[in-house]
């Protein structure tokens, strides 16, 4: 099922560790962690294990490394985006459209952060580590500053943000099924559309229905 993947676009010249991570995540989202063999990344990568393992010594590391640079990649969007907004409500705006435009621009690292929370039960009570965690603290950030002003309902911020980051990756990962349901729904013709579409959905039921 290899050639059904996302391939990442990697430029010509990229190092070693970079097209390594690249591969790592397609296989990982395409395939969770523990349907993915390293001989097969290296593979694709042209090294042997060996190769593949001077830059990352078993399995879990390169996979906490994928997590780490799609939370990195995350962090940064939310910064640029949260650093031109000016007040709460526009904070709030600012941070909804960065996870927005993320989850269009990268469908598969959208895909492999939902794998990853279906998949690590059993495993992140023991991690010492977590990727996602200072993301996830800003956006708790942004939606508390947004509901001491009344630019979002009031009730758990957790909550609230569960509840977008949740139709979001709903929306993404069940549109060719209902595109098959439904083949008259242009819509679901367009995954940008579809996606987008759910968001705004979400956002007014973060407002208490208010657009």
């Amino acid at each position: 099922m290899r050639n059904a993947r996302q391939k990442p676009a990697t430029p010509p010249g990229t190092d070693t560790r970079q097209r390594l991570l690249d591969e790592a995540e397609a296989a990982f989202a395409a395939e969770g962690f523990h349907g993915v063999s390293l001989a097969a990344i290296a593979a694709a990568c042209g090294l042997g294990n060996a190769g593949l393992l001077h830059h990352f010594p078993s399995k879990a590391k390169l996979y906490l490394a994928v997590l780490d640079r799609l939370a990195a990649e995350l962090e940064q969007r939310l910064a640029a985006s949260l650093g031109a907004a000016k007040g709460a409500a526009a904070r709030v705006e600012a941070a909804l459209d960065a996870q927005l435009t993320w989850t269009i621009e990268r469908p598969q690292g959208a895909r492999l952060v939902l794998r990853e929370l279906i998949d690590n039960l059993g495993r992140v009570e023991q991690a010492r580590h977590l990727p996602l965690g200072a993301y996830v603290e800003t956006l708790i950030g942004v939606i508390e500053g947004g509901q001491k002003t009344g630019a979002l309902r009031a009730g758990p911020p957790l909550a609230l943000l569960t509840q977008y980051l949740g139709a979001l990756a709903y929306a993404l990962v069940a549109r060719p099924t209902f595109a098959r349901m439904q083949p008259d729904d242009a819509l679901l013709a367009d995954e940008a559309d579809w996606i987008t579409a759910v968001a705004g959905n979400a956002r007014a039921g973060l407002k208490g229905g208010k657009q």
